[in-house]
């Protein structure tokens, strides 16, 4: 799918910020960037969707210590682990089936560190089943389903949060230097994009920006044109908004913003 440029400097847009040139615009969504087509990946996203599996995963942890938030919020809580696993199952699929063979074939150099990354997502899978297992007992209110789906959760961080940074350090500056931001964003809108409704598309959207950061916000919202983003923010977005904030309600996860990793030293 190639992109469309548009380098029409008196092009209009509802938003102020998108009032120059050098967009791209991908055929079947519409979707704009702000962005050079051919120059290197920008890999920004993949860090603010890792920062949203952290936080998540710290605010299951604090709400769970509180048993009398675990009775009220059994079946929303379960449900949002649920959900958590399916979108971390099929980030790792896209990455499997588009994203690193693009790259290795762009980058014969890159195989090792790909394999890697493959070998670590084989190892998450059995983890991400073991917590969608807990999570439908938890559900069920089985007999030490609570502790059974923190010892899930707890085993699936071993596994998930170092192969996250490990993305982020080692393998998201190769693919900068390895595709072009044009490939980069085809393979997000085959894998990412196309494949989802829009209802999916504003859940997750809502999911990625609770708790982010000003900057990083900014980013995520402005992937999407003015039409679409409106949408997404202020139709679909309101309810998403509410049922998140609902589900923390009354802990100390509700305050805990997103996760990125350190800056390295």
């Amino acid at each position: 799918m190639s992109p469309i440029v548009l380098a029409d400097p008196d092009l209009r847009f509802a938003d102020p910020d998108l009032r120059f040139a050098g967009l791209v615009a991908h055929r079947s969504t519409g979707v704009v960037m702000i962005t050079d087509p051919d120059g290197p990946a920008d890999t920004r996203i993949m860090g603010i969707v890792h920062s949203a599996l952290r936080r998540d995963l710290l605010r299951i942890e604090v709400a769970t210590s509180t048993k009398t938030w675990q009775e009220t919020h059994r079946v929303a809580l379960a449900d949002h682990v649920l959900w958590m696993m399916d979108f971390l199952h099929h980030h790792h699929e896209s990455e499997d089936r588009g994203l690193y063979p693009r790259v290795v074939q762009c980058n014969p150099d890159t195989a090792p560190l790909v394999e890697r990354m493959n070998a670590d997502h084989r190892t998450i899978e059995p983890a991400i089943a073991t917590v969608e297992e807990a999570a439908r007992d938890f559900r069920a209110d089985r007999p030490g389903s609570g502790e059974a789906l923190r010892a899930a959760l707890s085993r699936l961080s071993e596994v998930l949060l170092p192969h996250l940074e490990r993305e982020e350090r080692e393998m998201m500056p190769l693919v900068s230097r390895s595709i072009t931001d044009a490939q980069w964003r085809a393979w997000d809108e085959e894998f990412n994009i196309e494949p989802k409704s829009m209802q999916q598309l504003g859940k997750e959207g809502n999911w990625l920006i609770d708790g982010l950061d000003d900057s990083s916000r900014d980013h995520v919202v402005h992937l999407v044109p003015p039409v679409p983003r409106f949408v997404l923010l202020h139709v679909l977005g309101i309810r998403h908004r509410h049922d998140f904030a609902a589900l923390w309600k009354g802990t100390d996860a509700a305050s805990i913003p997103s996760q990125p990793i350190p800056k390295a030293a």
